[in-house]
């Protein structure tokens, strides 16, 4: 019965650790990529292409997906963008 408790609190995760949003793993790999933005309402059609996003790459799926900091620079250059379109 021992042995069983600290093999399951030793491969317990930490709650802060982030999971895929697909597959909910929680192996994934820091990567710099585009990523684009289709926008909608009067813009629709049109896509914002923001440079040097930073992403997390699941090992599993293979899904990528904004960390906090780079989900803060998408929104900055959708917005700058979003001013340019309408100019």
């Amino acid at each position: 019965m021992r042995n069983w408790f600290f093999w399951v609190k030793r491969n317990r995760l930490p709650p802060n650790v982030r999971r895929c949003e697909k597959c909910s793993r929680a192996s994934l790999k820091r990567k710099l990529a585009t990523y684009s933005v289709h926008l909608t309402g009067k813009l629709t059609g049109r896509r914002l292409d923001i440079y040097r996003v930073e992403l997390d790459q699941c090992h599993h799926c293979g899904h990528l997906m904004p960390t906090p900091e780079g989900q803060a620079k998408v929104k900055r250059c959708t917005q700058t963008g979003i001013k340019l379109f309408r100019t």
